[in-house]
């Protein structure tokens, strides 16, 4: 091409837009996001292959007579048509779902799906899809595919930015954050490059669209970078495949799986030791198969708890009371344990799951009482911040702590850093769950010798002027305040 890269660069062009959206679409291939992503990202790269089938196949076709020019005249028209018109409404489509609102709003969703592709229709009759490549030197044909492609792109964004707003605080939303931005990158500069050029006829830049190929190239790179990290898109090449929007259906079924092969020997063992004890058999061994079975009912107990889907009960939770609780619980005298405070605790309620969130607090500060040892101590506290709409419950201790590499571990399942058969590795994955549950998110800051602080963060709507402030419950000057 006079006026572009080469038609083979094109080529290549489209097939790298092949690879990276068809590894999006690999990597949760029934996840309706990773499937409207590839959709849009397949109708972008209808852009690259028309310009190439048109400049470099097509030529070639009509000389060797395989072709007619009309053909290609065809189809370059009917290529564009769709390029132009389907392309954002299959972004706009990601971006609904991408927002829930085919959970949340079912019908409304139903009724925006159709209505965001009337628009096209609409340009499909006014502008024949036949007559694309002939139209491309209308300035009303380009003004109107242009704002129209702008006006999808603005109303995709709002739509992402909203819910990435709303959902700041959640446990996935550096995830989806990371999906968002691999959709918008390339979105945007194809907006920018393209459309304005032609619209207003600017000369020598009408090809300036083809620098997405440097996009495309940085999109592959960024998808891989995070692939071989934390994930992006729900792969993790690393060590496993993962649902990145949605839970631990795997984990539940393993969870039962092992639950029911336990329970039946389980009930063999117990039958034998009564049947034993019952014969008037005593002694140490009889005392250790009861201790065993004791030990596995709490383990099945515990492993279905904590790896099953968390149905909430909302409800205005006492922060202080329970906080009280708590603290009256674990102080009392045991060996090897040092005391647990309260540092601050506002007086504002906190609308959660109480029970749920009791039952992560026990688990975070038994976790905090075994790292402090009986020379430290566990401070509790709890700040409401509704200006930004933040509620914040931290468990910290001044024990051992941790280093970079365990903590970014700490909330697999059955990862583990206590010996002993009495440790699932399960209690920091239950929290993480509880907050995710919550729309809300679980942040640990922890440096070996210098303690850990575990710190739960609540969404909190905004409430009228007049609420109630914090105020201290312990005297302690010395971790008093600390957020």
């Amino acid at each position: 091409m006079a006026d572009g890269i080469p038609g083979e660069l094109l080529l290549v062009f489209a097939l790298l837009i092949w690879v990276v959206f068809g590894l999006i679409l690999a990597s949760n291939p029934k996840n309706r996001l990773n499937q409207w992503c590839f959709g849009s990202g397949m109708m972008f790269s209808v852009g690259a292959l028309k310009e190439y089938l048109f400049y470099t196949l097509g030529p070639e076709l009509i000389r060797r007579g395989v072709w007619s020019e009309e053909g290609v005249r065809l189809l370059y028209s009917l290529l564009s048509a769709a390029f132009y018109y389907l392309s954002m409404p299959a972004v706009v489509i990601f971006c609904l779902y991408f927002h829930h609102l085919d959970r949340t709003r079912p019908v409304l969703f139903r009724r925006l799906f159709l209505l965001v592709y009337l628009p096209p229709v609409l340009l499909a009759l006014i502008f024949p899809c036949t007559q694309t490549l002939a139209l491309q030197s209308d300035r009303v044909f380009c003004l109107t595919v242009g704002l129209y492609n702008w006006c999808y792109g603005l109303i995709g964004t709002g739509i992402l930015a909203h819910i990435l707003t709303a959902e700041r605080m959640s446990a996935n939303y550096r995830q989806r954050r990371l999906a968002a931005f691999s959709l918008l990158v390339p979105l945007w500069f194809w907006l920018i490059s393209a459309f304005p050029y032609h619209a207003l006829g600017i000369p020598n830049l009408s090809k300036m669209w083809q620098f997405n190929l440097i996009v495309v190239l940085f999109l592959l790179f960024y998808f891989l970078y995070h692939a071989f990290r934390e994930g992006i898109w729900g792969i993790r090449f690393r060590r496993e495949t993962y649902d990145w929007n949605s839970g631990n259906q795997a984990l539940q079924k393993n969870a039962r799986y092992v639950g029911h092969a336990l329970k039946n020997d389980l009930a063999k063992i117990e039958w034998c030791t009564d049947v034993l004890a019952g014969a008037g058999v005593c002694g140490r061994e009889v005392e250790i198969l009861r201790r065993s079975a004791a030990h596995l009912k709490q383990f099945i107990s515990r492993t279905q708890l904590y790896s099953q889907d968390i149905s909430l009960a909302l409800e205005e939770c006492d922060v202080e009371g329970l906080f009280q609780e708590l603290r009256e619980g674990f102080n009392q005298p045991r060996a090897g344990a040092g005391p647990v405070q309260i540092s601050f605790c506002d007086r504002e309620p906190l609308t959660c799951d109480t029970a749920h969130l009791e039952e992560a607090l026990r688990n975070l500060i038994t976790n905090a009482v075994e790292a402090a040892g009986e020379e430290g101590q566990v401070v509790l506290s709890y700040r409401c911040d509704p200006r930004r709409r933040c509620g914040v419950i931290t468990v910290a201790d001044n024990g051992c702590g941790m280093d970079e590499e365990t903590v970014k571990q700490l909330f697999e399942p059955y990862y583990t850093t206590k010996a002993g058969g009495e440790n699932l590795g399960l209690g920091l994955y239950y929290c993480w769950n509880v907050m995710s549950a919550h729309g809300g998110s679980i942040r640990v800051t922890s440096q070996p010798g210098e303690g850990s602080v575990f710190s739960l963060l609540f969404p909190v709507k905004r409430k009228r002027k007049g609420a109630q402030s914090g105020h201290g419950t312990d005297s302690d000057p010395g971790r008093g305040g600390r957020p």
